[in-house]
């Protein structure tokens, strides 16, 4: 897991954006699983500061995951992360 906390400070008069938005895209994955849907979100701002969870890894909680077997290599995916400011079209990171 990793918490991922941004600082923003406006180098304009713009000010503060009020968004962060986040498209994460599976860009490959382990043959024995299907891919993901694209997931996007909208994280507010505040007080120039948005921070997020990232977990990793193996749910034992979910269903769909089954049972791990020790004798298995642990199934992976590769994603992408793109950041953007508002309704910007363009990612900053």
């Amino acid at each position: 897991m990793a918490v991922a906390q941004y600082h923003f400070r406006s180098r304009r008069h713009s000010g503060t954006p009020r968004n962060l938005r986040e498209r994460v895209l599976t860009i490959d994955h382990d043959s024995r699983i299907s891919p993901r849907a694209p997931f996007e979100r909208v994280l507010a701002i505040e007080r120039a500061i948005v921070s997020e969870i990232q977990p990793f890894g193996y749910n034992p909680d979910d269903a769909e995951q089954g049972t791990p077997s020790p004798n298995l290599l642990a199934m992976w995916y590769l994603v992408r992360q793109d950041l953007y400011l508002n309704d910007q079209a363009t990612a900053f990171f």
